[in-house]
């Protein structure tokens, strides 16, 4: 951003003030109730450097001005024989003691909102509006401070912007010139009201041969405060299009009334405006989406190495758009932010055949949060899928994930790792989030939320999922397939979903022993250190299918909570619903020694007490009292009502 400099000169020049047409009878008899009094214009003045600014206000042919006195308020017309400084103005006299002279009549209403400049360096357009108030004399007077002053009164008098803008080779035109700043700064005329944008539209203008370009602003009698620190955006509107540029004032600056304001703008730096509503991409000014085009051009803002920041300003329906992933592509370095402001993106569709991550980010690095997708569909033959993300960060590129809602359908004729809101997730924190998901895929690893984490821990808090959750291959579970890192925690969850798959499903997880087969060696002998605490399979039915083996053999468990754990996890107050179907592979059934039964806690010192079949390393925890509805049961394990809201059939996150 480059620094704006920032003069000020004196008000004064060589414009001739636009002013109402003549009217007829400007010679006016005198009859004994009028008076003629006398009014002055400030006289030129030079600049703090010494040269004249080059334009002076002068009277004109039609001129009115109004004086408000104690009981009236009085118009008087200019009379004929004016000078350019000094002119007479009959009218009826006014009683009181002090007065308030305006001109023109309306000047304290006067608004500067819509000025039109014909040409570079004109000033023909601007206009003259001064108020004394309070003076104790109406019959002679000046608009000048000192004469205010010495007849005790003030001077209000409309201030003049002159922005001074060198401008790139390739601008032959000039169209147009904005001044935007983030907050309401700007007085739209002498009234109180303020916007952020002051705006001047130009007409016959070309810059000149050193391609610079001058144009003049009214400005408010009101003065202006710029902090320092602001940023303000000056635009162009060319031939070709727009370009803007962001100037930073570095010190506190006052745009003054009465004066010449003067503000050069150098010629680096020029940008194509933002594609979006408003913002920077940054931190402090998100880019603003309101619209299906403008979400579409987030993929091509993202810059390697850098965070770009984004926030929805409208709900997004999507429609009639193919979507292409934002972040599929090795090393994963373009970082996001993305604040939904509570709004809703629906009709999300990808089905990208030729990158993995199939998915609105692809790879979140970054954070997501406050969003609703409705009505998604995910459909892929490639590893990773997820309405949000294939991945949720990613080595040494962790996501943080908060109060995000997705809804919709996601198919995989192919590729392990699928979840309702990731693929897979590594280095990443989920909270507050739901998935309600329709889940069909023929690979490994596969959740309501999430297919798997990856390397390092996971934390998923304060979740729900529901719909139903299908892979014909195996490791399946209503909040996550696979638990594989160390350290890995899934607290105060719930699923509804209907899970469906060969072996190894659960209510809540498929897996839980780091990534090892579910052996006995490896589930007594490990200890990942996942927690699995106060989570609740209200599912109707875990069931085991698309078993094509001529003669079913024993396979590994399934579970009410987790198919099969180690049993030194952290398993603490987890609950099923107790009428739970569940539909273990035939074999075991039919053994009759992976049925469900209560559990109590467990953790590396006091170990999970496994089944009695040879895989038998589920984790079903205990039955939920007869007639406790779900509601009922979270409240009993203690989930927060800050974050959740019992008042319906089932929990839901505030």
């Amino acid at each position: 951003m480059k620094t704006m400099k920032y003069i000020v000169a004196m008000l004064a020049g060589a414009v001739v003030l636009a002013s109402c047409a003549k009217e007829a009878g400007n010679e006016l008899s005198a009859p004994q109730d009028l008076i003629t009094i006398k009014a002055g214009l400030p006289e030129d003045v030079t600049t703090k450097a010494g040269a004249h600014v080059g334009f002076s206000w002068y009277w004109n042919e039609g001129d009115k001005i109004a004086v408000t006195g104690a009981e009236a308020t009085e118009t008087y017309k200019i009379k004929d024989g004016f000078s350019g400084k000094i002119a007479e103005f009959v009218g009826k006299p006014v009683k009181g003691e002090s007065f308030t002279i305006a001109y023109p009549v309306d000047a304290a209403t006067a608004d500067w909102s819509n000025q039109t400049q014909k040409g570079n360096n004109s000033y023909d357009h601007l206009k003259y509006a001064a108020q004394l108030s309070d003076v104790d004399d109406y019959l002679t007077f000046s608009f000048n401070p000192d004469w205010a002053a010495e007849h005790k009164g003030t001077l209000k008098q409309i201030g003049v912007m002159k922005m001074v803008i060198a401008l790139p080779d390739t601008v032959s035109a000039v169209n147009g010139v904005s001044i935007t700043a983030e907050d309401a700064i700007f007085y739209k005329g002498n009234g109180d009201a303020k916007v952020n944008k002051l705006e001047l539209t130009v007409t016959d203008a070309t810059p000149d041969a050193k391609h610079m370009f001058t144009a003049w602003f009214i400005t408010s009698w009101n003065e202006v405060t710029v902090p320092a620190g602001t940023v303000l955006t000056v635009g162009v509107k060319t031939k070709l299009g727009s370009i803007e540029k962001d100037v930073t004032f570095t010190e506190e600056s006052v745009l003054m009334s009465g004066k010449v304001n003067i503000f050069n703008v150098d010629a680096t730096g020029w940008m194509l405006p933002s594609h979006y509503a408003s913002g920077k991409g940054t931190a402090e000014k998100p880019w603003v989406i309101m619209t299906p085009e403008q979400i579409q051009y987030m993929g091509d803002d993202l810059v390697a190495g850098e965070c770009r920041y984004f926030k929805l300003g409208a709900n997004i329906d999507m429609t009639g758009i193919e979507w292409i992933q934002l972040n599929p592509d090795s090393p994963f370095d373009k970082q996001i932010d993305f604040d939904g402001d509570n709004h809703t993106i629906s009709n999300l569709t990808c089905s990208n055949s030729v990158k993995d991550y199939t998915s609105f980010f692809g790879v979140l690095y970054g954070k997501c949060k406050n969003v609703k997708f409705v009505n998604a569909t995910i459909n892929t033959d490639k590893k990773g899928a997820g309405i949000l993300g294939g991945y949720g960060g990613t080595s040494g590129k962790p996501c943080e994930v908060t109060n995000v809602h997705v809804q919709g359908t996601i198919t995989s004729t192919a590729g392990t790792n699928v979840g309702g809101l990731f693929g897979t997730a590594r280095e990443c924190t989920i909270t507050n989030c739901s998935a309600d998901v329709v889940i069909s895929t023929k690979g490994q690893m596969v959740g309501g939320l999430i297919g798997a984490d990856a390397g390092l821990g996971v934390t998923i808090t304060n979740c729900w999922t529901a719909g139903s959750v299908i892979s014909t291959a195996s490791i399946v579970g209503g909040i996550c397939g696979d638990l594989v890192a160390t350290g890995s925690s899934i607290i105060n969850c719930y699923s509804t979903a209907t899970v469906s798959t060969q072996f190894i499903f659960g209510g809540i997880v498929g897996r839980a022993c780091a990534g090892a087969k579910t052996n006995a060696s490896n589930c007594n002998g490990k200890t990942p250190n996942n927690h699995i605490e106060r989570c609740i399979a209200w599912n109707d039915l875990l069931k085991s299918d698309f078993i094509t083996e001529a003669t079913p053999a024993e396979h590994y468990s399934s579970g009410a909570i987790i198919g099969g754990t180690a049993v030194k996890n952290y398993l603490v107050d987890c609950i099923r619903k107790p009428d739970l179907t569940f539909i273990d592979c035939p074999k075991n059934t039919e053994l009759g020694t992976y049925l469900m039964f209560d559990q109590e806690n467990a953790n590396p010192d006091t170990p999970m007490v496994k089944g009695a079949g040879t895989y038998a390393f589920a984790y079903h925890g205990k039955a939920a009292g007869a007639g406790k509805t779900l509601c009922q049961v979270a409240q009993d394990l203690g989930w927060s009502t800050e974050v959740w809201d019992f008042s319906g059939a089932t929990p839901k996150i505030k």
